[in-house]
């Protein structure tokens, strides 16, 4: 029973460091441009700049963390495809949210964008972490 809380800790972890670097990744990029001077960006590009982000982010986090919270590789796999799952989810819901509420729903808060930060994110960490 330790074992499974233990498990469930160390994946939580995981899981909050990705959303909590995306939604730090997210502040940045909003405060970057004001709202009104922003022009569409094209989804690929979009993509390809979350992608980019998301390796830089994975790579700052290394300083914080230089080792994995997860003990087993297959552990450590797991968190690979399901952290990206659920970061893509949360970026997903404040997208929705935001639509509830009449706002615009920016790029950044559709599933893709959060899938592919916190995928680029989570690679960076398991090959550093091997």
């Amino acid at each position: 029973m330790e074992f499974l809380i233990e498990l469930l800790l160390e994946l939580f972890g995981e899981v909050l460091l990705q959303v909590l670097g995306e939604l730090l990744a997210e502040w940045g990029v909003h405060l970057t441009r004001p709202a009104e001077h922003r022009k569409p960006t094209h989804p690929l590009v979009s993509l390809l700049g979350y992608a980019l982000l998301g390796l830089l982010v994975g790579a700052l986090s290394l300083l914080l963390l230089p080792h994995s919270l997860l003990a087993g590789k297959g552990l450590r796999l797991a968190n690979l495809v399901l952290s990206p799952l659920l970061s893509g989810a949360v970026l997903a819901w404040i997208g929705q949210w935001r639509a509830r509420r009449g706002s615009p729903v920016p790029v950044r808060n559709r599933f893709m964008q959060g899938l592919v930060f916190a995928f680029s994110m989570a690679a960076v960490r398991y090959v550093a972490t091997l």
